[in-house]
Formats: C-alpha cells, sequence, structure tokens
C-alpha cells in the first residue's frame, strides 16, 4: 500500500473468527477483552508454581 491507511474492524473480526462474547458492532474494549479472555487456569497454575518455589 502506498500512502494508505488498513482499517481492520477488530471486534468484527475477533466475532468472526469464534470470539462471540465480541459484539462486531460495537468498537472493541482491548483491556476488557485481554482481562475476560485470559486462562485463568493457566495464570493460577503458573501462580501456584511460583508461590512454591
Amino acid at each position: 500500500m502506498r500512502d494508505g491507511w488498513l482499517i481492520i474492524k477488530w471486534s468484527r473480526f475477533f466475532h468472526t473468527i469464534g470470539f462471540t462474547k465480541v459484539d462486531p458492532n460495537k468498537p472493541m474494549n482491548w483491556s476488557e477483552f485481554i482481562i475476560n479472555n485470559l486462562d485463568r487456569d493457566s495464570f493460577n497454575e503458573s501462580k501456584d508454581k511460583s508461590l512454591a518455589e
């Protein structure tokens, strides 16, 4: 692309690939998306391992 912009509608993209909790018609709220979609089990496991060391 020369002197152009690529516009990605992230909320529509993520909804299309299977994140149905994302509203395709609203702008992407990145902090909410990241917090709500973290794998909490793996986070807790890594936290438990670090505490055991």
